[in-house]
């Protein structure tokens, strides 16, 4: 190993050893280690086996938990609920752009200014489909009046 000094650190008294790689780019430094893929490989079937035991005893366990320890139970809950939601839904990715969502924010808040909110969300929305439907809706004429345009 090559030892270089500058003037300044020879000054000081500090000696700085030139650091030399000996793997070249892409080389592992172990390549008996762990095979690629094996900690996600190990992770899902951790998964699975947790799923499998919830599955056939979760609702049990959690009943025992909430009756003996109600503290362990509120933070296990506590713990799987996402630390801020606001962010999860401002980021989400979906079949609306911002514009759309935007809009339906806006829809949204005139629902609730107009004190619709203690109804049902379906009956709300029928009243829109309504009002839009005879709004934009088009005269077509009965037979009677084709033929008097037509001749």
């Amino acid at each position: 190993m090559t030892v270089t000094v500058t003037r300044d650190q020879e000054e000081l008294g500090v000696k700085q050893q030139a650091v030399s790689t000996k793997w070249k780019p892409g080389q592992s430094g172990n390549p008996l280690g762990r095979p690629q893929g094996s900690r996600s490989k190990f992770s899902e079937a951790a998964c699975a086996d947790a799923l499998a035991d919830w599955t056939t005893h979760g609702k049990d366990t959690l009943a025992r938990v909430r009756q003996d320890d109600p503290s362990t139970y509120l933070r296990v809950l506590f713990s799987i609920i996402p630390k801020d939601i606001a962010v999860s839904i401002e980021q989400r990715t979906g079949p609306l752009d911002s514009q759309e969502m935007r809009s339906m924010r806006r829809l949204v808040d005139l629902i609730h200014a107009a004190g619709a909110t203690g109804l049902e969300p379906e009956m709300v929305f029928a009243w829109i489909e309504d009002d839009l439907r005879a709004r934009l809706a088009k005269n077509i004429p009965d037979a009677g009046q084709v033929a008097e345009t037509v001749g």
